[in-house]
């Protein structure tokens, strides 16, 4: 296995656990630094359309049909109109 493939490998593990990148990287034996580096660069070649995003849901939702909900990974949540398409697309590219 090259270092790419294997790195790889231990950001996907690292996506499964509450750890930090810090302890991750500690408990594997690996740089904190050097596993940083291949958790952005992983991420930043991601293809087009994988964001990390759940699917929107629409049925059973505690939101009112004219307000939509975005919650970013990092636990923020906005409410938005459901209306404003370009407003929740441009919400959704800051990530």
């Amino acid at each position: 296995m090259n270092l790419q493939a294997e790195m790889a490998t231990l950001v996907e593990e690292f996506k499964t656990t509450d750890l930090t990148q810090k302890s991750f990287s500690e408990q594997k034996g690996i740089g904190f630094h050097k596993f940083n580096y291949w958790y952005r660069k992983l991420r930043d070649e991601q293809p087009a359309g994988t964001t990390g995003f759940l699917p929107v849901r629409t049925q059973g939702s505690s939101v009112p049909a004219e307000a939509m909900e975005v919650v970013y990974p990092n636990g923020v949540k906005l409410r938005v109109p459901a209306r404003d398409l370009s407003l929740l697309s441009g919400l959704i590219r800051l990530y």
